[in-house]
């Protein structure tokens, strides 16, 4: 028998974390509602004895009272009146029987009072009066000091970050000295509000008392390292298997032994939480990266790029991911426990089920999740796609309405995805796949379109697409769940949060490993078969023959899928290169790293045609399909005319131009009789055709043995701008039908898209973070029409000062006139640490969307006070 008594923080009164970002506890009476703050539901806060000069603290009697008080369920919140004096009351100190005191709980058992203690007894007893979590040590040895909630400024408090594996530092103060030889203490961790007996979920544990404890990889622990006065102060490990979350702590602490009874205190800290996240500094952490620069890369920099446009002529975009600022790690955390149905589980211990889950939960059609996908090209009631510029606005949006945010489309979803991972400790980068395939049936393993003569033009029937480009994520892990003793799937695992096609009856992809991709092993991991053929499906064409009526194979084409996969190179730093690149000249000046060769062997190799064939027999059989998959599938039918279409130029928007065609006929003796059909379409970058900008048919045009023609086809300035909305992407398309036998009939297209002006941005080139600085934007309208419905949205390390505002509405701007601003902004703290601060700008209009710009400084320490430059 013994005696137990429970305190909450003195520090409680204040309510630290309300609303949507965290659990939302509210304060009841000056005690927060947390999981070990609250009331147990069978103890009426009327009755209930309380120790005279112990701020809200209460007794437990009984051994099901001290379990279920120590994690108890959830119930309302009610502020109750004011309690009567309070006598204490004896309980049991043996080793609490989990399921007896469950059953108890549950049956709502009335556990009898035990005998009253004097209180001025009690009063003589060692007391926790405090703990000190060393914010600024312990975030620096854990990698957290770059988030802001990690110093506490704007008027929040600090919060501990940490990152799993590795231990934190922590001094108790007690109201007086510590007897290592007559006290000992109990440290007990929990997981969310909510207690649930489970190992992976809750801790409770003995310090060690002689400094010389080894701590496991698996397994909690604490050790003193130093006392002073009326303080210890210890080192816990936190396990490097622990799910990430938002942990509470309580300090228990027998302070004497009389008569074969303990004497309990329990200190609840109720103050904070502790945020627990992923650790890829350590090895036991399954998402430990030994290559320091690709960590820097893909955890710590809160820049980067989006890479879109045409595999030919790459545009990139600078991307403020901002994981570090304010509410972002509220957020992420808030979405792993929303996508995980806000039940504490030990699967989020694993980065394989937490990062589906993320893939998941930033899509809205399942969960209302972040964000809603539209492509429509009609944002009412919404912000256009091409207008973010950031990941932060989104998040924080998302937290405040708890509505899905709209809209997004690929590269947001990615940006986004980038965000919340880096936050939790994820190494994650945005990827960006050229030509990138999206197979929607479950017969082959190719992107297949169906062509029909009608008269002179082709007309085609396909359920598959081939996407300009399409933007997803790779995560870093080791997959033990995975790993065989001849494969190992370890390294960088592709997410993707963009609502294509359902997996497991919802809106997700992967984690897929890359491995897995380019060895067509399309059976391991999840999603692996849709991901494989992203990059790397035949495109077949086939023709519904009039003559035979079937269809034909007339064309398959091996190389046309999975062009330049792209990310960006690991510079740890804002983005500062050229808008655009030519990849076919040689102009790759974008700082990007070619991932194509992690996804696949080289196009036409023996190496890679024998992984198709495996991975196509394999996808059949996976599909009900026992058939065979020859390598080459049905041979194409030969035809003796050839379509060549001629690069376009780097021509920019609001310009006219023209498109070269050339049809030769390769076969060596019969004269071929043809008539010639060229098209320039509207399209969107997702393969979708919107339009017909202009169409030229020649009849009659005879094609001798090896003769070739060249033809043309002019779009006029008012034609080319006509379709803003599908952002200036276009398809040239030559259909070439032989009147002899259709047998030679060709069909070519080639994508291209107009390129976009830049919005400039210039300004100081370092400052220091007490600095406003002043940042001059311009831009120039290249269209012979007026921009109207203007504006421009500011994202990244600075904060807009003054009549500078994130979001700001401008003025027309009329045909070849300029527009500029000057902008006041003062550097944000976070990230911490670093050097440098960047801003991403995005200008839009109703007639040329998508325009952005990018301004970066370097930080230097502070002179003397604030100044403007």
């Amino acid at each position: 028998m013994g005696f137990f008594f429970r305190f909450n923080n003195p520090r409680n009164s204040r309510c630290r974390r309300g609303g949507s970002g965290r659990r939302g506890r509210r304060s009841q009476g000056g005690r927060l509602c947390g999981g070990f703050g609250r009331l147990p539901s069978y103890c009426s806060p009327n009755t209930r004895p309380r120790p005279s000069g112990c701020d809200e603290g209460f007794l437990l009697s009984g051994l099901s009272n001290f379990v279920s008080g120590l994690f108890p369920k959830p119930r309302p919140v009610v502020r109750p009146p004011p309690r009567p004096p309070v006598e204490e009351c004896e309980i049991p100190t043996e080793e609490p029987d989990w399921e007896q005191d469950k059953q108890e709980h549950v049956s709502g058992q009335t556990i009898p009072e035990e005998p009253e203690v004097k209180e001025e007894e009690l009063a003589t007893k060692l007391h926790v009066t405090g703990v000190d979590l060393h914010y600024a040590d312990n975030a620096k040895a854990h990698h957290t000091d770059m988030y802001a909630c990690s110093k506490g400024t704007e008027g929040k408090d600090a919060e501990l970050v940490l990152r799993r594996g590795q231990d934190f530092k922590m001094t108790i103060t007690f109201d007086r000295p510590y007897d290592i030889k007559k006290n000992d203490i109990k440290l007990m961790f929990n997981l969310g509000d909510d207690y649930k007996p489970n190992k992976g979920l809750n801790a409770c544990f003995k310090v060690d008392e002689t400094g010389a404890t080894k701590y496991k990889p698996k397994k909690w622990g604490a050790t003193v390292v130093g006392q002073k006065g009326n303080s210890l102060t210890l080192c816990v490990f936190v396990p490097a298997t622990v799910p990430i979350g938002e942990w509470e702590f309580a300090v228990q602490t027998i302070v004497d032994v009389k008569d074969g009874k303990n004497i309990i205190w329990q200190y609840n800290h109720t103050a904070d939480v502790i945020d627990i996240i992923f650790n890829p500094w350590c090895k036991e952490d399954w998402v430990y990266m030994e290559d320091d620069v690709w960590r820097t890369e893909t955890v710590l920099n809160d820049n980067g790029t989006q890479y879109y446009g045409t595999y030919k002529k790459v545009g990139v975009a600078a991307w403020a991911y901002n994981q570090f600022n304010y509410g972002i790690l509220d957020a992420a955390l808030h979405l792993v426990r929303k996508a995980f149905g806000f039940q504490a589980t030990p699967a989020m211990a694993s980065p394989v089920k937490v990062s589906r889950k993320i893939a998941q939960i930033i899509n809205s059609p399942d969960d209302d999740g972040v964000l809603v996908g539209n492509w429509s090209g009609k944002y009412s009631g919404g912000v256009a796609p091409s207008t973010w510029v950031g990941s932060e606005k989104i998040l924080l949006q998302y937290m405040k309405t708890g509505k899905p945010v709209r809209y997004g489309q690929c590269w947001v979803f990615s940006a986004v995805t980038t965000a919340v991972c880096r936050a939790i400790g994820l190494p994650c980068r945005s990827v960006t796949n050229f030509s990138s395939a999206h197979n929607t049936d479950m017969s082959r393993l190719s992107i297949d379109i169906i062509r029909r003569q009608v008269g002179n033009k082709t007309e085609e029937v396909k359920h598959d697409s081939v996407w300009n480009f399409h933007v997803w994520n790779e995560v870093y892990m080791r997959r033990p769940d995975l790993n065989t003793d001849a494969m190992k799937y370890d390294g960088w695992q592709v997410i993707d949060a963009t609502p294509q096609e359902r997996s497991d009856g919802v809106f997700v992809c992967g984690p897929a490993p890359v491995v897995a991709v380019k060895e067509g092993l399309i059976d391991v991991g999840d999603d692996t078969c849709f991901v494989y053929a992203e990059v790397n499906a035949d495109k077949v064409e086939w023709m519904n023959s009039n003559r035979l009526n079937e269809l034909v194979e007339t064309k398959r084409i091996r190389n046309a899928i999975g062009k330049c996969i792209s990310t960006h190179q690991p510079t740890g730093k804002p983005y500062v290169s050229s808008s655009t690149g030519n990849l076919m000249s040689g102009d790759d000046r974008m700082e990007r790293e070619d991932l194509t060769k992690c996804y696949k062997y080289d196009e036409g190799s023996a190496k890679e045609k024998e992984i198709y064939k495996a991975a196509e027999r394999k996808f059949r059989l996976m599909n009900g399909d026992d058939g065979d998959a020859t390598e080459d599938g049905d041979k194409p039918q030969a035809g003796n005319l050839d379509i060549e279409i001629e690069e376009i130029d780097d021509i920019t928007v609001g310009s006219p131009f023209t498109c070269k065609v050339k049809v030769k006929n390769t076969g060596s003796k019969s004269v071929r009789r043809t008539c010639v059909n060229l098209r320039v379409l509207y399209k969107t970058y997702f393969d979708a055709i919107t339009g017909v900008a202009a169409e030229e048919t020649v009849d009659n045009v005879e094609l001798g043995a090896g003769d070739c023609k060249e033809f043309t086809i002019d779009v006029t300035r008012e034609e080319a701008c006509k379709k803003p909305e599908d952002e200036f992407n276009f398809e040239v398309k030559a259909d070439v039908t032989c009147m002899e036998d259709e047998r030679h009939n060709a069909t070519k297209d080639l994508d291209f898209r107009l390129r976009r002006p830049d919005l400039k941005l210039s300004g100081p080139a370092t400052c220091s973070l007490s600095d406003t600085i002043k940042v001059e934007a311009s831009f120039t309208n290249p269209l012979s029409v007026p921009l109207t419905g203007c504006s421009v949205s500011l994202a990244g390390g600075f904060e807009p000062v003054g009549i500078t505002k994130e979001t700001m509405d401008i003025r027309n701007i009329g045909p070849g006139k300029s527009w500029s601003t000057t902008l006041n902004l003062c550097p944000k703290e976070a990230p911490r640490g670093a050097t440098a601060r960047a801003l991403c700008m995005g200008f839009d209009s109703k007639e040329l969307p998508d325009i952005t710009g990018k301004f970066s400084l370097e930080l230097v320490e502070e002179v003397t006070g604030k100044s403007t430059k």
